[in-house]
């Protein structure tokens, strides 16, 4: 028997057509051969349905994972449940620091999603700072330059920026989806920013 029964679940609502957040009003939480399920009375807290629900969980599996650090790799294991599906892209936390998932293998080949229980060996990345490339333009020579940054952190079109010795504004930033002349992009999502040399 389980300790605890959660105070909240996501389940389908009968009324919302889709899975949605419920409190819990009462119920059993049980776990047996490693699979956990509950059965109760909750409510949605999107339009306020009382219903019965359940919901079971299957033991976790074990993935051969590879994660992947700067120039340096090592193997380890991901736990999972077998019906969750992992996509390339995501981001999680993996042995206590953010990681993403590069590549995923199925059956000897790549895939960009499967349900875990598909799944033969995922590749992971630590993901806590990214490499932010630069074009930095100084006038009869453009020169490249790359910085470190937090995923979440932003680049505004139009800041300014110091990068060793030199003072840059930001002109442009190329983004996975497309150019940005006008606004900020997330560290996590820059290809390329394009600056130029302020004369000091």
């Amino acid at each position: 028997m389980v300790a605890s029964t959660p105070g909240s679940i996501s389940v389908e609502c009968p009324v919302c057509g889709e899975e949605t957040r419920h409190t819990v009003i009462k119920g059993k939480l049980s776990e047996k051969n490693g699979a956990i399920s509950f059965e109760g009375t909750v409510r949605c807290t999107e339009c306020g349905t009382v219903h019965q629900a359940g919901i079971k969980e299957s033991p976790p599996i074990h993935i051969r994972t590879i994660v992947s650090e700067g120039q340096t790799s090592h193997r380890t294991s991901l736990s999972v449940p077998p019906e969750e599906v992992l996509m390339v892209g995501d981001e999680f936390m993996h042995e206590g620091v953010p990681v993403r998932i590069t590549a995923i293998e199925i059956k000897g080949k790549r895939a960009e999603k499967a349900h875990a229980s598909e799944i033969e060996t995922i590749w992971l990345k630590k993901f806590d700072h990214v490499d932010v490339k630069f074009s930095i333009n100084k006038g009869d020579k453009t020169i490249s330059k790359k910085i470190s940054a937090e995923p979440d952190e932003e680049f505004i079109v139009g800041d300014y920026f110091q990068i060793d010795r030199d003072y840059v504004v930001i002109h442009k930033i190329k983004a996975t989806y497309g150019f940005v002349e006008n606004g900020a992009v997330l560290a996590r999502d820059i290809v390329r920013v394009y600056g130029k040399k302020i004369r000091q």
